[in-house]
C-alpha cells in the first residue's frame, strides 16, 4: 500500500484529467532523513529539496503542450549514500543531486481519443508496473507514445508505446546505464466499468536493450470496486497476473503474481488488510523495475524481492481527521516470508501522519521499522517532509 504522501501523489494520468487552460505549476520540497542499519557503521542524515516548475499550454480545446524541469539539491554536506556507493558508510537514501526536464509532451484530444507524444509520466493502475515513483525526489518518466481510446461508455483502451526511461537517479548520476534505459516497450491497457467496480485486463511487452535481464512480458486482469455497507463502504482488488521472460532476456522463466485486498471504512477511519504475492524460482524474482518501490513492500525497502519469491500479508488502519486543518494519518504492519515457504524474513511497521497547512504548504511526517528474521538486517527511517505547491501538477 502507498504511503501518505505516495497516496497524495496518486493522481491520474489521463490525459481528459489535464485543465483546458494554460497554467502554471510550482513545487518545493524539502525532506529530512534520519537512516539506521545494522548493516553500516554510521547513522545517515540526508536533507534534500525538489524543485519542480512546469507550465502547460492550451491550443484551444484540442492541443495541449507541457514542459517540466526538475532539480535535487542536497543540503548541510552528504551524511548518506545517495545510491552511488561514494558515501558506504552511512544507510541508502537513493536521492543523489539530479537536473533535467522530466516531461515534455504534445497532446491531442477530440471526441474520446487522446494522442500525447514526448516525455511523460506513466502509472497505471496502483503504479505497481508502471510508475513515475513519485516518493523519489526525482520522478521517473518515459519517452514515447500514449493513445487512449473511449468507444463506449465505461470502456477505455490506452496502448502506450515507450522508447526510454529516465530514471530516478536523474541525468547527473555517474553510471550512465542507470540514468536511462532504451526500451522497445508496447503497453496494452483496458477497463470497463461494471455495475459493480471496474474491470481491467493488461499485457505488458517490455524490451530492455540496456538491461536484458528486465526484458519480461507481463499479462494480467484486476478487479477494484466499493459498494456501501452499513456505516461504511467495503472496497476490494483482486489482480492475477504471469510474467514471462521477453525476447532479449537470457533467462527463462513464468512466474506468478496476486493480490487480494479488503478496505471497510469511512473517511475518518477505515482498515485495511491484504496479501501480496510476488512469484520467484530460486533463479529468477518477478521484475517490477519499471513500478514504483517504496509503495509497496514497506516504506523502508529494506530488500530487493528475493529470488524464491516474496509474500507479504499486511493489516492497517487509515483515515482523515478534520480538526483546524485536515489531517491524513496511515498505520500499517506487514509481514514478509518467502512465496516458496520457509521461515519469516521480517516484519515492519510503518506509520505516517500529514497536514494540510493551507495556501499550498503542507507537512508530513513518517516512520518506518523493519525487523529482520531471516533475510538482511534491522532499519529504522524517519522522514520529516515540508512541501508548498502552486497549480495543479499535469501527469
Amino acid at each position: 500500500m502507498a504511503g501518505v504522501v505516495a497516496g497524495a501523489m496518486a493522481l491520474s494520468v489521463c490525459a481528459s484529467d489535464v485543465d483546458s487552460e494554460s497554467a502554471p505549476f510550482l513545487e518545493l520540497r524539502y525532506r529530512y532523513s534520519n537512516l539506521a542499519t545494522d548493516a553500516r557503521p554510521m547513522a545517515g542524515h540526508a536533507n534534500t529539496v525538489r524543485l519542480q516548475f512546469g507550465y502547460l499550454w492550451a491550443f484551444g480545446d484540442r492541443w495541449k503542450a507541457y514542459a517540466e524541469g526538475t532539480q535535487v539539491t542536497s543540503l548541510f554536506g552528504r551524511q548518506y549514500d545517495d545510491g552511488s556507493g561514494r558515501h558506504s558508510r552511512y544507510p541508502v537514501e537513493a536521492d543523489p543531486k539530479a537536473s533535467g526536464v522530466t516531461s515534455a509532451w504534445l497532446g491531442y484530444t477530440q471526441d474520446g481519443f487522446e494522442l500525447r507524444v514526448g516525455r511523460q509520466y506513466v502509472r497505471l493502475d496502483d503504479g505497481r508496473f508502471f510508475s513515475n515513483n513519485g516518493w523519489r525526489q526525482y520522478p521517473q518518466s518515459f519517452d514515447g507514445v500514449s493513445v487512449t481510446w473511449r468507444p463506449w461508455q465505461g470502456g477505455e483502451l490506452r496502448y502506450d508505446w515507450l522508447g526510454q526511461v529516465n530514471r530516478t537517479v536523474g541525468d547527473d548520476f555517474f553510471d550512465r546505464n542507470q540514468r536511462r534505459w532504451v526500451l522497445n516497450a508496447h503497453l496494452l491497457h483496458f477497463d470497463q466499468a461494471l455495475a459493480v467496480g471496474t474491470l481491467t485486463t493488461y499485457g505488458y511487452f517490455v524490451r530492455n536493450d540496456t538491461l536484458a535481464s528486465n526484458s519480461v512480458r507481463t499479462m494480467g486482469v484486476r478487479w477494484k470496486g466499493s459498494t456501501p455497507l452499513g456505516s461504511g463502504a467495503l472496497g476490494w482488488t483482486t489482480e492475477l497476473a504471469r510474467q514471462y521472460n521477453y525476447e532479449n532476456n537470457p533467462a527463462r522463466f513464468d512466474l506468478p503474481y496476486h493480490l487480494l485486498e479488503m478496505t471497510y471504512g469511512s473517511k475518518q477511519v477505515a482498515i485495511k488488510a491484504g496479501e501480496e504475492r510476488l512469484g520467484g524460482d530460486g533463479t529468477t524474482a518477478f521484475n517490477v523495475a519499471y513500478g514504483a518501490a517504496r509503495a509497496f513492500n514497506g516504506w523502508v525497502v529494506a530488500f530487493r524481492i528475493p529470488r524464491r519469491g516474496l509474500q507479504e500479508r499486511y493489516v492497517g488502519l487509515f483515515g482523515t481527521t478534520s480538526w483546524a486543518r485536515a489531517v491524513d494519518w496511515q498505520v500499517t504492519y506487514r509481514h514478509f516470508m518467502s512465496a516458496q515457504g520457509g521461515p519469516v524474513l521480517g516484519n515492519e511497521l510503518d506509520a505516517g501522519v500529514r497536514v494540510d497547512v493551507g495556501m499550498g504548504f503542507s507537512l508530513e511526517a513518517q516512520y518506518g521499522d523493519y525487523r529482520a528474521s531471516a533475510h538482511e538486517v534491522d532499519e529504522r527511517k524517519v522522514w520529516l517532509i515540508a512541501q508548498y505547491r502552486w497549480g495543479k501538477p499535469v501527469l
